[in-house]
Formats: structure tokens, C-alpha cells, sequence
């Protein structure tokens, strides 16, 4: 009876205990699931916005193939009589809706939308999608098996149009403006991975990283931090574009005139790690490079693509950590490595302190090969552990990769010996990649100009309190946040630590700190992050544990983009000046690499130009819709252009600022109002 008794009471504790796990789990689901509920709608109101922003704004021909223009104005979808190729689409829908009664057998309101249907159906893939013109819609308008009806969360976007009535008065005119190249101060931060071997053996680690910089870079200034991991005494040797540039007996080499090794174009920078007398080898936390240069590219690499470095371990296998983040949605990720005389290739997932095995694939141990992960390969091994890409979307995340190396209990294990070793290799980009495919709340078009906030060691913005830091930063009015990166000294003492990040002193991410943490990355998730025009303030707390994150040993970029356009404004009384068909204007600028406004000269238009500055467009904007229109593209670049508000880029001399008219319009006669319905598949 006694034995009974105690089996019967440690099934109930078992029960009352199971039973606690289970609500507990319930609990943490429901609010995961509405913090992300939340999360996708705020990213839908910003693909929403963004979209009817950018068919508000960018011309038709910017949008759809010269193929598909062609075919529409061959068989009258585009109505050469009345809209043009350079309009943007809702400039012709807003034309056609206003012009229809006019021309009952040209049939323009399907002509409009025919041509929105297809710009959209181009633009939102992997979302759903309805739009509503004055509270009308079609087929056209909206995703084929879509009912927004039926949808949990829809996010809307409304804006006004002005319509335009045939022979009635007032009669006047419009102009839009814009340029797409602009001579920019681009600054770049650079994060190495972490990348380790065996420091056993007499090994050497060599690892080349591939950067790129436009053709017409100017390369003004450069500095590093180049460190390795456990070699107190070992040898840390820099070669830039096969120079010898320095070399270290303490593990670290802090440089701060590497401009001069560097070139436009590609650079190979290659670090060689050798005589650790500790028990790894490799490119440990903190290693960043940091580069300012002057180009008129307006090109900006592509988040979703990791060029994996050229590695060699001339005895043993291999550990690479990807850290990994983009701005935006995640529906796939691929990986490819082509290796030489490497065994087998492991994949893990990290969370917290552990990793976790996800995948193991054959390679070639005498010889080349190449492996690769599919998407549905890593998505599935993902979906095993309870991981979706939905919740990699929103924060950094790691896999990391063993070339016949293995992961067990907190200790990386390296095959090979000095009696049993070999050279192992990773071949570098384009051979070996990670591509993540992902939406993104940002539409980033031929107008876009890319800019940053920068933040070097020390920097007095960045405040050191606790286990964690604050950084203050400021965002110009009118800019396009992008994403921040930051790459942190971390101190991994506890795997029980929880990070706890915020912005503006709202909570948007709590998680486990990873044991190899080095970057945390983020882009805009809702509308009270990174705010153009005021003063924010990100945050990085720790809970329930002793990590730490160390003073001084932080720096980030905060990256946004300018638009360098302005659409058709209001309705003026004159098209420009009399006597001219285009401005010689006198401008300022002020970016980061002057400390006072410097005057410029920008050509508008075409000959014969009238000479004018900034302050004669802003008293002529009142009456000349030229004037409006740069005046309002300059307030796109960060100011109006005088010298109390220059703006935040410098004009190419070489690069004229267009404009297009609709002269003689109508004028208004009531307003058109385009309501866009987004929300996400599933």
C-alpha cells in the first residue's frame, strides 16, 4: 500500500507539474503571437504606404519593362493625346478618371486599370492586395483569390489626388523635378564573423574578404580593428590587395590610415592567423573596418546576399559563424559552399548559449566539392526545432558552419593532427554564398540616395550604464530610415542572460543572448523607431544573468535614404520665370565630410538659363510652378537649399536637374481618393 501510495502522489506531482508547462507554453504563445501579430501589421501599414508613396512619385517607365510601355502605347492603353510614359501611375489614373466622361468610347478607367493591375502585381508578390479608386475596385485592382473580407489583419493606406476637368477655369500649370545621381559621403562599416580552427598543431588560418566600392570612389579616410581570438602570443598578420599593411604579436592591430592601401573597385583584404598558443586560432569579436568615401553611385549592397570569405586551415577543419540579418520579411534562404579536401560540412542553428545541429552533408575529403542547403532543407530543419523564418524576420539571428569540425556541449571539436592533417579550404564569393530573400517595407527606387549616421569607438553618443548602453542619434526631416547596425563588444558570461532591446523607450525585442553574439541589426518595425527629424534613442539591457556589454568597444552606421524627387504639386498661375527655359541656380550644401554650408552652382532644365539662388525660388514658388518643384526637391535632399538650410548632399556638376510640365491644365475639380488594402498570404 505504502509503495502505491508513492506512486500514486509522484503521478499527481507529475501531472500538476506537466500542467504548469503546458499553460505556461500557452501563455508565452499567445503573447509571442500577438507582439507579432502586431509586428506584421505595422510592416504591411509600411509596404501600404511606401507603395502608393512610390506610384505617386516614381514615373511609369521607371516601373514596367520598355517592352510593356511599347505594347501600350501601340494599343492605346497609354493614350498618347492625353498621359505619357513619364508620368507616374497615379498621375495617368488620376488624368483618366477626370477625362473619361470626356471620351465615353476611349474606355480610360480600364485602361487605368489595366496599367495599375500590373504595376501592382509586380510590386506586392507575397502579399495580398486590394486597391479602391474613389471607392471603386475591380479584378484588376486586386490579388487573383484574395478577400480582404476574410483577412485577420488588413492595413490601409489612403491618399488624395488631385483631379483635373476638362475647359474650366482656372487654367495653369504643374511641374515636377528630379535627378538621379547626386556626389554623396558614403560611409561604410564592415563586421568580420567569426571564423576559428584548431590553434593546435602549428595551424594557420588565412581568411580573404572580398569589398567592394564603386569605380569613381574617392576614398577619404579608413580605419581597422583586426582581432584574434585566444592568441594571447600568437601572430595576427593584415594584407590589403596583397601589401603587407601590419602584424601583431598580441593578438590585435588597431590602424587609422588604411585609405591609402585602398582602391575603387575590388579590394582583397586577407588576415593570417598563426603560433597560438591557445586552443583556437581565427578572427575573434570586434574585428570591424570602417570606410568614408566620395562617389556619384547611388548603388547600395544588397543585405540579402553574404559573400562568404576565401578560408584556408592548413591542418585542421574549420568553424564559420554568419550572423545574419535583413530589413524585411524572410521567405528563403540558400546556402552554397565549394570546399577542397573537407569531409563532411555541418550546419547549426544558434539560440542562446547552445547551437544546434540542424544539417550534415558530404563533401570530398580529397578534393574539391560542393555543398549546398536548400531553402526547403533549412526551412524544414528550422521547423523541427519550432523556429519559423517569421521569427528570424525581426532581429539578428546565427547559423554557423563546420567544416569537419563539430559542436558538442559548449566546445568545438576540429578534425586533423599533426600526424593526420591536411589543408582544408573554403572558396570565397562567387563560389560560396548565403541568400536570404526577403520583402521589405522600404522601396528603394532610381531616387533613392543612400546615407548614414556613423558612430566610431567612443563616440560621446554612445553611453555606457550597467550591463548595457544608449545610444542618441538624430535623423534628418523627410529621410527613408533603412536599418542600424551595430556590432558590440560583448562579454558572454551567463547563458541564462536575456537582451532586452528598445527604441525611444519601447521594448521591440527580448531574447537569449547568443554565445558568439558580436552585431545586433534592425530595421524600422514600427513608426516610433527611428523617427526622421528628432532626436532617438536606442537601448541594450541585460536580464537574468552576468554578461555584459563592454565600455568603448561599440560602433555602429545608421543608414536612410534622401529621395531625389519631387512629384507634380500644385496648380500655378506660370510654368517658370519669363525669358528662360531653364535655372542656373545658386545652392548650399553640408554633409559630413565639411563642417560649414559650401555655395554650388546646379543647372535646371535647359538653355537659355536665367541665373537664380535659392532664396529667389522660395519667394518665386509662390508663383511659378518650377520654382515649387526644385524648391520641393531640395526639401527631399534635407533643406531648402540657402545657406541657413543647405541640403545634406552636393550636386554633380555634371548632372542637370529635370523637370516635366503639364502645362495649361485644367484645373482642380475634386478630389480622387486611392485607398490601397494590404495584408500578408497566410
Amino acid at each position: 500500500m505504502r509503495r502505491g501510495f508513492v506512486f500514486t502522489l509522484d503521478a499527481m506531482l507529475s501531472l500538476v507539474l506537466v500542467t504548469l508547462f503546458i499553460t505556461s507554453m500557452v501563455a508565452i504563445t499567445e503573447s509571442t503571437s500577438q507582439v507579432y501579430s502586431t509586428y506584421m501589421r505595422s510592416q504591411s501599414q509600411h509596404v501600404a504606404s511606401d507603395t502608393l508613396e512610390t506610384l505617386r512619385t516614381v514615373s511609369l517607365n521607371q516601373l514596367v519593362p520598355q517592352e510593356k510601355i511599347n505594347e501600350w502605347l501601340k494599343d492605346g492603353t497609354l493614350d498618347g493625346e492625353l498621359v505619357s510614359p513619364e508620368m507616374t501611375p497615379l498621375d495617368i489614373v488620376a488624368t483618366y478618371w477626370a477625362t473619361e466622361p470626356l471620351y465615353p468610347s476611349g474606355n480610360l478607367r480600364h485602361k487605368a486599370e489595366v496599367i495599375l493591375g500590373y504595376v501592382l502585381n509586380q510590386s506586392l508578390k507575397g502579399y495580398n492586395y486590394e486597391l479602391l479608386i474613389n471607392n471603386y475596385t475591380s479584378p484588376y485592382l486586386r490579388k487573383v483569390g484574395s478577400n480582404y473580407s476574410k483577412a485577420p489583419d488588413v492595413s490601409p493606406a489612403t491618399l488624395i489626388m488631385s483631379g483635373y476637368a476638362y475647359n474650366q477655369t482656372p487654367r495653369g500649370y504643374m511641374a515636377r523635378a528630379y535627378l538621379t545621381k547626386a556626389t554623396t559621403t558614403q560611409e561604410r562599416l564592415y563586421g568580420w564573423m567569426r571564423v576559428l580552427a584548431s590553434g593546435a598543431s602549428s595551424n594557420t588560418l588565412t581568411i580573404t574578404r572580398i569589398i567592394n566600392f564603386p569605380q569613381d570612389a574617392q576614398i577619404l579616410t579608413a580605419d581597422g580593428k583586426f582581432v584574434a581570438r585566444y592568441t594571447p602570443t600568437g601572430i595576427v598578420t593584415l594584407n590589403i590587395n596583397g601589401v603587407s599593411v601590419s602584424s601583431s604579436q598580441n593578438g590585435q592591430i588597431n590602424l587609422n590610415n588604411l585609405a591609402n592601401y585602398l582602391r575603387p573597385g575590388q579590394n582583397n583584404i586577407t588576415l593570417v592567423y598563426s603560433d597560438a598558443t591557445g586552443n583556437e586560432i581565427g578572427s575573434g569579436s570586434g574585428t570591424t573596418m570602417y570606410v568614408k568615401y566620395k562617389t556619384d553611385s547611388p548603388l547600395v549592397e544588397d543585405p540579402g546576399l553574404f559573400e562568404v570569405y576565401d578560408v584556408t586551415s592548413k591542418r585542421t577543419g574549420f568553424m564559420y559563424l554568419f550572423e545574419l540579418f535583413v530589413p524585411g520579411n524572410i521567405s528563403s534562404i540558400e546556402m552554397k559552399f565549394r570546399v577542397r579536401n573537407v569531409g563532411a560540412v555541418r550546419l547549426y542553428y544558434g539560440l542562446g548559449g547552445t547551437l544546434t545541429l540542424l544539417l550534415t552533408k558530404p563533401a570530398n575529403p580529397n578534393g574539391d566539392a560542393v555543398v549546398t542547403f536548400t531553402d526547403q532543407e533549412i526551412k524544414g530543419a528550422l521547423s523541427n526545432l519550432g523556429v519559423s523564418y517569421s521569427d528570424l524576420s525581426k532581429m539578428v539571428f546565427d547559423f554557423v558552419v563546420g567544416f569537419d569540425a563539430s559542436y558538442s556541449g559548449g566546445t568545438w571539436s576540429y578534425d586533423g593532427s599533426i600526424s593526420n592533417s591536411r589543408e582544408r579550404r573554403l572558396y570565397g564569393y562567387p563560389d560560396s554564398y548565403v541568400r536570404i530573400t526577403y520583402t521589405t517595407p522600404v522601396s528603394i527606387t532610381p531616387y533613392s540616395i543612400p546615407l548614414s549616421v556613423y558612430f566610431p569607438y567612443g563616440d560621446s553618443r554612445v553611453g555606457y550604464a550597467g550591463n548595457g548602453l544608449q545610444v542618441r542619434y538624430s535623423l534628418p526631416p523627410r529621410v527613408q530610415p533603412w536599418y542600424a547596425d551595430w556590432w558590440v563588444g560583448y562579454t558572454f558570461a551567463d547563458s541564462t542572460t536575456r537582451q532586452v532591446l528598445s527604441e525611444n523607450g519601447r521594448e521591440f525585442y527580448r531574447g537569449p543572448l547568443g554565445r558568439y553574439a558580436i552585431r545586433v541589426a534592425y530595421t524600422r518595425l514600427y513608426d516610433w523607431m527611428m523617427v526622421p527629424g528628432q532626436e532617438n534613442r536606442f537601448t541594450i539591457s541585460m536580464e537574468n544573468g552576468n554578461s555584459y556589454v563592454r565600455d568603448g568597444e561599440t560602433r555602429g552606421i545608421v543608414y536612410y535614404f534622401l529621395q531625389a524627387y519631387a512629384g507634380y504639386g500644385d496648380v500655378f498661375p506660370r510654368f517658370m520665370r519669363p525669358g528662360c527655359k531653364g535655372y542656373n541656380i545658386t545652392y548650399y550644401w553640408q554633409d559630413s565630410s565639411v563642417t560649414t554650408p559650401q555655395q554650388a552652382y546646379i543647372l535646371a532644365g535647359n538653355e537659355p538659363y536665367c541665373r537664380v539662388t535659392t532664396d529667389e525660388l522660395l519667394s518665386g514658388r509662390r508663383t511659378y510652378a518650377v520654382d515649387d518643384a526644385i524648391v520641393r526637391l531640395f526639401n527631399n535632399l534635407g533643406g531648402d537649399g540657402t545657406r541657413s538650410s543647405p541640403i545634406l548632399v552636393k550636386l554633380p556638376n555634371e548632372v542637370n536637374i529635370d523637370f516635366a510640365s503639364m502645362g495649361n491644365i485644367p484645373g482642380l475639380f475634386q478630389p480622387i481618393q486611392i485607398t490601397l488594402r494590404v495584408w500578408r498570404e497566410g
